[in-house]
């Protein structure tokens, strides 16, 4: 049940997320340091989008490891 649940609101959020992108497809400008440089806020929106995905998958995997390393290292 729990499984169904959460592939459920995983489909709303990437089809709320798909409306969202795909009506803003005006060019932006973005300045970082020393560069300017055009480009569609479509595919910035979707950049954002998957590293996020990347940040929100790797994250708990990366914090579980130390927290599990910091365990055994005060149990010694």
């Amino acid at each position: 049940m729990e499984k169904n649940t959460k592939l459920v609101i995983t489909i709303v959020l990437i089809i709320l997320a798909g409306v969202i992108i795909f009506q803003n497809t005006d060019p932006v400008n973005l300045k970082m340091l020393f560069w300017n440089f055009q480009a569609s806020l479509i595919i910035l929106l979707i950049l954002v989008l998957i590293i996020g995905i990347i940040i929100g998958y790797f994250l708990p995997k990366i914090i579980g490891e130390s927290k599990t390393k910091n365990s055994t290292e005060n149990s010694h």
